[in-house]
């Protein structure tokens, strides 16, 4: 596989850490950075092909008919993932 040069820029604590990791299981940094980045961009991309009815925010869509409750800003949870969750059940 070919690869492409990237340069980042990491705080003082995440360098060090990642020089720690990296020398405890005997690999490159590089090695964990492309690690980390593929991890990130498998999960990224489950997300993103999660289908939208599967996800509660858009059953939200077109169900007050254009009027919202005057508690959603607050109740929101409770609209979106159901009873047990509003301000009263806290």
């Amino acid at each position: 596989m070919a690869m492409e040069r990237k340069q980042i820029y990491l705080d003082a604590r995440s360098n060090e850490r990642l020089k720690k990791l990296a020398q405890k299981r005997g690999v490159s940094e590089a090695s964990l950075i492309r690690e980390a980045i593929d991890a990130y961009l498998a999960k990224a991309g489950e997300s993103a092909a999660k289908p939208e009815e599967e996800d509660p925010l858009f059953r939200l869509i077109g169900i007050f008919g254009g009027e919202l409750p005057t508690d959603a800003a607050v109740e929101h949870d409770r609209y979106l993932y159901g009873g047990g969750r509003g301000r009263e059940d806290r």
